[in-house]
């Protein structure tokens, strides 16, 4: 894990002492004729400390894919999550425990299930898969929107259905059924929450962002707006603090309080980064945790005599026996995962097992956690991004470039490690079919540009080949843009043109939003080839015995790193 991180550990967090002292009272939702029925404090409301001041504690998490966690289970999943949560109820049983999106897609397990096993998981979170959760809430995040046909509609819907925790979305318009009821609707999907913990009552309202927009969603409602509107319902509905719950780029979680101040939320606990964010706008917290509950927030709100609220957090590292795992839930997720690995090799007139089949094998350490390979050139990037050009080079491809985002594994492989199938199929989580365009060298240098636009952990970050520049990390800026060539490394010249190999979900704007690739003109697709994922698949059969053995070459030269640059300057 990273350091920085570690200095943050809510355990040793100079607030916990004061967050385990308070009292003891069960939250309870308040009436609303859209939520199912909420259980009632079974403790009376505590009483009002002599500074009249009043707290409640909350755990937030977001962009959960995994049910078994990371690193064969060391690190992050939902077990640890009921682990920590029972942990808290010890000293605070109205604990409020918030999921602000991404859990149903992707995954390797999604692939067959659409999520069912997430919520199986999710709704044991409360030590109970039966009963309903009155003090856990959930948003949609642009993954829950992957599924753009006809049938995407209606697994959401079940997938609602099935839950036992509250769905919360405010800015989602549904597409009507024939009974003109949204498709996607129930009891246990609200606009927004006025719930009670600790005696303060917090309301809550979801946002999510739209880059994904399948033909079953009418609209999205500006986030602005939808929060300034949700905010003062909820404050005219008695709430004494109001929570955002969001699946928005962090930027426009800043935004949003930067321009509603008061008129806004006092919280926002969000998603859709992959790494913890800290930050703050206009007085007010912006909170993220790491993806995979490799983290996350701890955090005690206080409303003051005065009704003014503040906000004191820590970050918690979910690994190892910190804590450990909860032992029911995580015989749930382990079930599903010899489910899926039974019925995945049967599919296939394969042994059981054969997830464990070795493909590969690498001699240098394989460089894939999302917080390296969506900032950094990385080993692993470099030599996927090989096997992209050379898959190409017989169309006159001489750049390749893809998407960090669609290079989902999430952790490294050590060096002298065999690869194994599960390893490629959990790498792409997405079909990746794979074309060539020819642009010019400013179309090309206007992608690079945006992909280091908000740099550090964004799907957007290119891996690259056939290609070198210098980041400036401060300024955001590309520079020193250079062709490596047989014949070696020369500079771009913005008018020549060149032709790049990538992925298809870059070129096709019918795949989704592209990771904001809108340079890219799909009627300049000149070829199409394989699946990215046969293509690395046959060259680790290739390699054999001796495997692969790929380093960072100086693509990617950021200014925060010395070593090796390939880039020359003109």
């Amino acid at each position: 894990m990273s350091p920085h991180l570690r200095r943050h550990h809510s355990r040793s967090a100079a607030w916990l002492p004061l967050l385990l002292a308070l009292g003891l009272i069960g939250a309870c939702a308040l009436e609303s004729p859209r939520l199912p029925p909420a259980a009632p404090s079974a403790t009376p409301a505590p009483a009002v400390a002599d500074s009249g001041a009043r707290s409640f504690t909350l755990i937030s998490v977001n962009d959960i894919y995994r049910i078994e966690g990371l690193e064969d289970g060391a690190e992050g999943g939902p077990a640890r999550i009921r682990s920590l949560r029972a942990e808290l109820e010890l000293e605070h049983p109205d604990l409020l425990l918030f999921h602000a999106g991404d859990l149903l897609y992707p995954s390797l397990l999604s692939r067959r299930y659409d999520g069912e096993q997430m919520i199986d998981v999710l709704n044991r979170l409360d030590g109970d898969g039966e009963a309903f959760d009155d003090r856990m809430f959930v948003t949609f995040g642009n993954h829950e929107l992957d599924r753009r046909d006809a049938k995407g509609e209606a697994l959401l819907a079940e997938r609602v259905a099935e839950s036992q925790f509250r769905w919360v979305s405010s800015n989602i318009t549904f597409a009507p059924d024939a009974a003109g009821q949204p498709i996607v609707t129930g009891p246990t999907l609200v606009d927004t929450v006025l719930t009670e913990s600790h005696g303060v009552r917090v309301g809550i309202f979801g946002l999510t962002l739209s880059s994904q927009h399948p033909p079953w969603v009418v609209s999205f409602a500006d986030p602005i707006e939808a929060a300034r509107e949700k905010t003062a319902q909820l404050r005219r509905g008695g709430a004494e603090v109001v929570i955002g719950l969001t699946h928005l780029p962090v930027e426009e979680d800043l935004l949003l309080l930067e321009t509603l101040r008061d008129e806004g939320p006092d919280l926002v606990l969000g998603g859709h980064e992959h790494s913890v964010q800290e930050r703050q706008a206009g007085g007010r917290w912006v909170l993220k945790a790491d993806a995979d509950a490799r983290s996350a927030i701890v955090a005690q709100v206080t409303v003051g005599a005065d009704g003014s609220v503040s906000v004191e957090h820590g970050v918690d590292l979910l690994e190892g026996d910190s804590p450990a795992p909860d032992a029911q839930v995580l015989a749930v997720a382990d079930g599903w995962v010899a489910r899926f690995d039974q019925e995945f090799c049967a599919d296939r007139g394969q042994p059981p097992g054969c997830l464990a089949e070795v493909v590969g094998h690498t001699r240098t350490r394989l460089v894939a956690e999302e917080l390296k390979i969506r900032a950094y050139e990385t080993s692993l990037g470099d030599w996927v991004a090989d096997r992209l050009l050379a898959h190409h080079r017989a169309d006159g491809a001489q750049v390749a470039v893809i998407n960090s985002g669609g290079l989902r594994l999430n952790r490294d492989i050590v060096a002298g490690a065999d690869i194994v199938r599960r390893d490629i199929e959990e790498l792409f989580a997405y079909p990746s079919p794979t074309v060539v365009l020819e642009m010019d060298g400013a179309t090309l240098i206007r992608a690079l540009e945006h992909s280091v636009e908000d740099w550090n952990d964004k799907g957007w970050f290119l891996q690259v080949a056939g290609i070198a520049f210098r980041q400036d990390v401060d300024r955001q800026t590309v520079t020193d843009v250079t062709l490596l060539t047989p014949d070696g490394p020369r500079p771009l010249d913005p008018t020549e043109p060149v032709r790049v190999a990538t992925v298809a979900f870059l070129a096709n704007p019918q795949l989704g939003d592209r990771d904001g690739y809108t340079m890219f003109d799909p009627k300049a697709v000149i070829a199409t080839g394989s699946d990215l994922k046969g293509v690395v698949l046959d060259a680790l059969q290739a390699a054999g015995p001796e495997g692969i053995a790929p380093t960072v070459e100086g693509r990617i030269c950021n200014s925060r790193e010395g070593g090796v640059c390939l880039a020359v300057g003109r």
